[in-house]
């Protein structure tokens, strides 16, 4: 798993200079996160990161119901949103990039003291994972940041964060679910499936079923399935910001049509 604490800084100081230059009308804007606008998404932000310094820093929990499926966590976790959203649309956009500003800092002085192979708060699930280490459960952290910052920027039209830098960190996380997304897939052993993000900041990563599960493989070998996503939509894709079909001028998939149209619908958060 990449290391990406050391990108905190730079993420956080991306987003505090593109909030401070929204005018009202943009902090308003439409994004594809569909019911939140701009202001949404940044307080939400806000959110997630007083949320998880309250537990891990601080050790506070609050009252939960008991959940039992992972359907319920989405739900209550969707609640949570929700409510959060909808208190601090009576904020202003100065107060929230200026509490952004000053929790970001405190989440990344916090992340800094943990042991990276240490077991996590919370395990990645959309990876698949019942435990996980605390370098993954960061890179869950910094994927969340990543892709929220992008819809603001793309919704009031601003430089995009699809650096090599900033994306392609982010691309290599999000392909950490590609073998738990195949797992109903029972193809014969030996089956190989690459997958190829087109651009600057892209990469390949290459799946290969093993026993009764898919790893990521390495090795040469004949491909069952190749599938090519431009860069500047693969990251909607994997969080869910655009349908499929909507983008079909921008993927490909060669050979095994079903194995590789699958990799399109992989989701890197939860949803």
């Amino acid at each position: 798993m990449i290391d990406v604490l050391h990108l905190f800084p730079v993420l956080n100081s991306s987003l505090i200079e593109v909030l401070s230059g929204l005018d009202r009308q943009q902090w308003n804007s439409d994004t594809v996160c569909r019911q939140w606008k701009v202001r949404d998404i940044a307080a939400h932000l806000l959110d997630v990161s007083l949320r998880r310094l309250s537990i891990g820093r601080d050790a506070y929990h609050s009252e939960s119901p008991n959940l039992h499926t992972y359907q319920e966590l989405l739900g209550f976790l969707n609640s949570l949103n929700a409510e959060w959203v909808k208190a601090y649309r009576r904020v202003s956009p100065e107060i929230i990039t200026e509490q952004l500003k000053i929790i970001q800092e405190q989440l990344y002085q916090y992340l800094v003291t943990l042991d990276p192979n240490a077991r996590a708060i919370f395990s990645v699930s959309w990876a698949g994972e019942d435990i996980s280490t605390n370098r993954f459960d960061i890179a869950r952290e910094y994927t969340e940041r990543w892709h929220h910052q992008q819809q603001i920027r793309q919704a009031v039209g601003a430089k995009s964060i699809l650096s090599r830098e900033l994306y392609h960190p982010f691309l290599q996380i999000c392909l950490q679910a590609l073998p738990y997304h195949y797992r109903s897939f029972e193809y014969p052993e030996g089956t190989l499936l690459k997958v190829e993000i087109v651009g600057d900041a892209g990469g390949a990563w290459s799946i290969i079923r093993k026993g009764n599960k898919w790893d990521f493989s390495n090795q040469p070998g004949e491909i069952t399935s190749q599938i090519y996503i431009d860069q500047n939509i693969a990251w909607m894709l994997f969080s869910k910001g655009i349908e499929i079909n909507e983008a079909k001028q921008y993927w490909q998939v060669i050979g095994d049509q079903d194995l590789g149209r699958h990799a399109l619908s992989m989701h890197s958060f939860m949803v």
